[in-house]
């Protein structure tokens, strides 16, 4: 493909085996809350609680697991072992015991911690610093990841009405099966890339990786039990987040300029990015119960599964990729792209006025007061033009703006931001949970109407105050 020729030959590899990945953890994510309310019967506040805590997990593992790349595995070890152990706890979901649940939601905690901040690195690494080609690549990137959550969204959820929830599970192993096999089939377009920034690093030991491989198994226990135990949403993440900031703090002002500049600039967008995760995500958390729960899914006579609903989003980033990416490359090259903190605030505006939207169509129903399925349409396209604003534009500022030897931790940090988003989106959800005393449908819509307005009320107020510190810190650091 011609637009592909000015970029590493290694890209459609890694664009594949994301797209895998990424098919069998949407599969996964979309199920999860809907799973935990039919097969377990956990409440509302329940089930945001679990999915909150295991979002976070899920996504503040990478920090750990980019700096065993960055400092004893490298990127494509940790990559393979990542897919394995992802593999196995979608299959695990399987099981039919609640003890089984915990164990393979701490299974692909691990297993997303070693894969995914690894990936994005490598690809970074693919390119050359300045290559004006970078941020349209990642894009490109970007439209893998989605095109997973299309086959994902679309399929999951007729298999599971048709063959049940084990096959639901079973087809997103498989998937992580499909993509390790591709990533191996790609290996001979980075086998001479030095992908670990430590050009004197050893030679990894049999008994080094067995002792890895032991404290992932021993973690995998631990998480378990503490996915159980809601004083982990209560307090050990929200303190873990505060020893990560003043972390953050101390590595950012022991560099001298102008690499403290960068990474307070870095630091302001991954600290930023939490609200657009915190709102982005209710798409499988509150969202997916109010279209399980009020929307109208049957279309000139077909069914729509819940879960094919956020492949909308999927869809929409497919069709609008390649145009954000030709858009960015464009405007890089005439020098007049706009800065990544501006684009992190027209995401942020962008999901407000989505769930405005969805607030909206709550005073829209029908006789049956069910909600017509074009107001989620709607709503996910604006979705999907703010996660396009800001989750590329993101990955790419950590290969940017990270000094070589912390990119990996940065990039897990990034993902960190992701997970701490997703706690949050969990406590957020509360606003539209449904006690047992509303017992009607209006009585539901009051309920969601309310909490999607509080959620874009939240979006606004936040990106007026980011415009704000943006202007000082460009005064302040003359960073554009």
């Amino acid at each position: 493909m011609s637009f592909l020729k000015n970029h590493p030959k290694a890209l459609p590899f890694l664009f594949l085996t994301e797209m895998w990945e990424r098919f069998g953890f949407y599969v996964v994510q979309g199920l999860l809350v809907l799973f935990m309310a039919s097969q377990f019967g956990f409440s509302d506040d329940a089930s945001y609680t679990i999915m909150g805590v295991f979002s976070a997990l899920a996504y503040i593992s990478p920090f750990v697991g980019g700096f065993l790349a960055d400092r004893i595995l490298g990127a494509r070890v940790a990559i393979v072992w990542g897919g394995i152990f992802l593999s196995l706890g979608y299959a695990m979901l399987a099981l039919p015991q609640l003890h089984d649940f915990y164990l393979a939601l701490a299974t692909i905690i691990v297993g997303n911690g070693l894969l995914k901040p690894n990936i994005s690195s490598l690809l970074g690494s693919l390119y050359e610093e300045g290559d004006p080609n970078r941020e349209s690549g990642f894009t490109i990137f970007y439209i893998g990841i989605n095109i997973g959550v299309l086959l994902a969204g679309v399929s999951s959820g007729y298999i599971k009405d048709h063959l049940g929830w084990n096959a639901g599970f079973a087809l997103a192993s498989l998937g992580l099966v499909v993509g390790l096999l591709t990533f191996a089939a790609g290996l001979k377009y980075i086998a001479n890339l030095k992908t670990n920034p430590l050009p004197d690093l050893p030679e990894v030991s049999f008994w080094m990786k067995a002792a890895i491989i032991g404290c992932c198994l021993v973690t995998i226990y631990f998480l378990s039990l503490l996915l159980q135990d809601s004083l982990l949403s209560k307090w050990l993440l929200p303190s873990a987040g505060i020893i990560l900031f003043i972390f953050l703090l101390f590595i950012t002002f022991r560099e001298e300029q102008p690499v403290r500049g960068r990474l307070l600039t870095l630091n302001a967008l991954i600290i930023s990015s939490i609200i657009f995760w915190m709102i982005f995500l209710q798409l499988f958390f509150s969202a997916n119960l109010f279209i399980d729960r009020l929307v109208n899914k049957d279309v000139f006579g077909f069914h729509i599964p819940t879960t094919a609903f956020y492949s909308l989003e999927a869809v929409f980033i497919i069709l609008l990729g390649p145009i954000f990416a030709w858009s960015w490359q464009s405007l890089g090259q005439l020098k007049k792209n706009p800065s990544p903190y501006l684009k992190f605030i027209f995401a942020i505006v962008c999901v407000g006025l989505a769930f405005i939207v969805l607030m909206v169509s709550t005073y829209f129903t029908n006789s049956q007061h069910l909600v017509s399925p074009l107001w989620i349409v709607l709503s996910y396209f604006l979705i999907t033009v703010g996660e396009l604003f800001l989750s590329p534009t993101g990955l790419s500022a950590v290969t940017i703006l990270a000094p070589k030897r912390l990119v990996g931790m940065m990039m897990g940090i990034w993902f960190v931001a992701l997970g701490f988003g997703g706690q949050f989106a969990g406590m957020l959800a509360k606003l539209s949970s449904i006690g047992s005393s509303v017992t009607t449908l209006t009585g539901q819509l009051e309920v969601y109407r309310g909490a999607f307005l509080d959620y874009a009320l939240i979006a606004f107020v936040v990106s007026f105050f980011l415009f704000i510190i943006q202007l000082v810190m460009n005064k302040i650091l003359r960073v554009h």
